[in-house]
């Protein structure tokens, strides 16, 4: 191996829901993926238990399929766990820290994303929270990085602080045509434009974010811990 070639990386994004890791960090997977780094995703919530007209098992085992044919598009790993839609609250946070503490430990990943604090969703927030447990900086921990996404329709309506990004990843046509085809694989989850969860709506968004640091899309980022190593 060049000694020069950077090593790959694995990258894990922990979300709430399926399609939150679309969503937030569609791309950036993408972009992961494209330069050779191993993606692993972990979704928390994959039931319909705030929709009690719905059947739980029907709908877990659909949405559990989109995960999977979502993760293909990335060549990952993924575990799909059945908390309560909608209900975090319900279930010991110390319980949902361990089951990401299971998946770092698993995963070993360097690179973590996940929901942001300020977003209007109590699940999202309640993930964010486990993850920083889950991950905060001791002797043998993997974990360099941690950085929080945003969701359409859920960070921009949060009634506290609001979202302030300050990691960007730039986002070429190919990465942006795979977050297109990863959504399309949750388009139950999409609704019509001018709704800002329609494909006009979260394309524009990638635009603007594109945009604040001189490219054509880029997806942005909070950062909620970085600890430099020995290889950056």
């Amino acid at each position: 191996m060049n000694p020069r070639q950077p090593t790959a990386r694995t990258v894990l994004a922990v979300a709430a829901h399926a399609d939150d890791e679309v969503l937030g960090a569609g791309g950036t997977l993408a972009a992961h993926a494209r330069a050779g780094n191993r993606v692993r995703l972990l979704v928390l919530s994959a039931s319909a238990t705030s929709r009690p007209a719905e059947d739980h098992d029907a709908v877990h085992a659909h949405r559990s399929a989109c995960v999977a044919r979502v993760a293909a598009l990335y060549d990952a790993e993924f575990r799909v766990d059945d908390l309560p839609d909608n209900a975090f609250d319900t279930v010991p946070r110390l319980q949902i820290t361990r089951r990401i503490e299971q998946a770092v430990h698993a995963w070993r990943p360097q690179i973590v994303y996940t929901h942001s604090r300020v977003d209007l969703s109590l699940d999202h927030r309640i993930t964010a929270d486990a993850v920083a447990a889950a991950t905060r900086p001791q002797p043998g921990t993997p974990v360099a990085t941690v950085l929080a996404w945003e969701v359409r329709s859920a960070t921009e309506w949060g009634s506290g602080e609001p979202f302030r990004p300050a990691w960007f990843q730039p986002l070429t046509p190919q990465d942006l045509a795979v977050k297109d085809r990863a959504l399309r694989l949750y388009g139950s989850e999409l609704r019509a434009w001018p709704h800002s969860r329609s494909h006009q709506a979260i394309r524009a968004a990638a635009q603007v974010r594109g945009a604040q640091i001189g490219v054509a899309a880029a997806e942005a980022f909070e950062v909620v811990r970085h600890v430099v190593t020995a290889d950056g």
